[in-house]
């Protein structure tokens, strides 16, 4: 009944908007690429006589892609006869994979799920498994490829207290959808409980940690350093702040930082990577109203570094930016945004600022603070006062340097483990 009601709310509502998101695409140009493929129009998807298995991973956005990344690298090795079928969501998404993906990866925009463009879809991927990252549950696609034929499995799974608020209110159909899963591998307990309660069987559910994390313990070059440095104009010595991944209202904050510690470090240089493109001139306009002189760093790539502000516009490059941070602020947590990804610097040796805001990160927050390696704060103000107390004893920083770096070389093994599920699932060894 739940599933029904779905797929008529689902059809009813696309018939009443499609007519008007054409119209605006007609007259503002936006959203044209990847239309045809959201519609269930894939190309042709020809794949090489000796890649006998069809793998299609599901990742939203960007975080998601990065998950692929690492569960890639070991498909390849684990199960070299698998083609691999990457879909997102969002074009931010789609970019950073064709950028970021093998090139024997084929990327392409998720159908609408909606029944018809679903099945369109699936008869031209022909998939043996289909592999949702984190969160992604769709109901008609998860449907359609289980009547297809395909094992239906979750990898990295996390689901959030929010999320799980709002799935419990419709928990009989999320019941039945998640019952299609034949394993469900989560990050930590907490995700393991949210899922369980659920509906998931408990011997479908496996806590198996990030592969994220894989990803950023393998991904340093010590060259990227010292090729940003050049980029940037940068001295050997001088001091630079990343502020990674930001959100709406965090760099307004954030400018009282940067003004106090370059008190102390007159020629410190900031670079603030928005979690969100489309956000660029919003932080630009704001940068202006302060007087702030700042410049893209595309435009620094072309013509040289000329002010102290430098505003990362590439999806993709900030976890390779941290390779010259001498600090580092994880955004999403002064604002409430449940944080980001904090290992993602401590990779490079660098201990990890942010605000209270980290309940989507609380497993990696959790691994550095306990090695004294990760370093909350109540407000801005408190984020300036830690850094110039660290400015002022370089030992104390760089000891806590070290040891954040040990904590993420310890999370190594998450994406091996994950990929060793799916060869158990396709062999047919699980339920």
């Amino acid at each position: 009944m739940f599933y029904t009601a779905y797929q008529l709310v689902s059809w009813l509502l696309f018939i009443v908007a499609a007519p008007f998101f054409l119209l605006y695409i007609l007259t503002t140009g936006k959203h044209r690429q990847g239309l045809k493929q959201r519609l269930g129009f894939l190309p042709e998807i020809g794949f090489p006589k000796n890649k006998t298995i069809r793998i299609w991973l599901h990742a939203a956005s960007v975080g998601e892609v990065q998950v692929a990344r690492a569960l890639i690298a070991q498909i390849h090795q684990a199960l070299p006869e698998a083609a691999i079928i990457l879909s997102t969501v969002t074009r931010q998404g789609y970019a950073v994979a064709n950028n970021q993906l093998p090139e024997d990866v084929v990327c392409i925009f998720a159908p609408l799920d909606l029944m018809g463009i679903v099945n369109l879809a699936i008869n031209k991927i022909r998939p043996d498994i289909y592999i949702c990252l984190e969160t992604e549950i769709w109901p008609n696609i998860l449907k359609q490829v289980g009547k297809f034929g395909a094992k239906i499995i979750l990898l990295n799974g996390r689901l959030s207290e929010n999320s799980f608020a709002g799935y419990s209110r419709i928990k009989p159909f999320i019941k039945e959808i998640l019952a299609g899963f034949s394993l469900v591998a989560v990050i930590h307990e907490g995700d393991a409980a949210r899922y369980k309660a659920l509906g998931v069987a408990e011997e479908k559910l496996r806590i198996l940690g990030n592969a994220k994390y894989d990803l950023t313990a393998v991904q340093t070059d010590p060259q990227l350093a010292g090729g940003y440095r050049a980029i940037l104009g940068l001295h050997q010595e001088q001091p630079v702040l990343v502020t990674g991944s930001t959100h709406t209202g965090e760099e307004k904050l954030l400018i009282d930082v940067f003004r106090s510690i370059q008190q102390r470090l007159p020629d410190l240089v900031w670079v603030v990577a928005p979690r969100h493109l489309r956000r660029l001139e919003e932080i630009e306009r704001l940068l202006d109203e302060h007087e702030i002189a700042h410049q893209r760093l595309s435009n620094i790539k072309e013509h040289g570094r000329t002010t102290d502000v430098v505003l990362v516009d590439y999806m993709g490059e900030l976890a390779n930016i941290y390779s010259i941070a001498r600090y580092v602020f994880c955004g999403g947590s002064l604002v409430d945004r449940g944080g980001h990804n904090v290992l993602e610097a401590a990779v490079w040796g660098r201990p990890v600022f942010y605000g209270p805001s980290m309940k989507d990160f609380t497993d990696a927050k959790e691994l550095l603070e306990s090695k004294n390696a990760g370093f909350s704060v109540c407000d801005p103000m408190d984020l300036a006062a830690k850094i110039i107390h660290f400015e002022d004893h370089p030992q104390e920083y760089e000891a806590a340097g070290k040891r954040a770096l040990q904590v993420a070389r310890t999370q190594i093994g998450s994406a091996d483990k994950q990929v060793a599920l799916i060869k158990e699932v396709l062999a047919g060894t699980r339920p």
